[in-house]
């Protein structure tokens, strides 16, 4: 498990893993990348950069704050769980958060 790498990017030319080989904060959330081929022969390097661009899950620390966005999966996720404490008692899950099914009794 040691001996094998996790190959993020291939090269564009020969096909061989790339190396990132220098990244640096461009500000808070942007990272500039470097990458190298790791074929001696091919040698070819390329940029690019790592951008955090919205909040997928809250943080579980209570005094958390973010500049970022939330994303359209978890902006709907917390209208559903509005709409849901809105309804209350007046709407049956079929498959409540316990995972067990809900049938009234007839």
């Amino acid at each position: 498990m040691f001996g094998r790498k996790k190959i993020v990017f291939r090269c564009e030319a020969c096909s061989a893993r790339l190396i990132k080989r220098t990244s640096f904060l461009a500000h808070k959330f942007l990272r500039h990348d470097s990458y190298v081929c790791e074929n001696p022969m091919c040698g070819a390097t390329y940029t690019g950069h790592s951008e955090l661009t919205g909040i997928a899950s809250p943080s579980g620390v209570p005094t958390s704050h973010s500049e970022l966005p939330p994303t359209p999966a978890y902006e709907r996720a917390q209208a559903l769980q509005a709409y849901r404490e809105s309804l209350g008692d007046r709407q049956l899950d079929l498959i409540p958060v316990s995972g067990e099914p809900f049938f009234p009794h007839l």
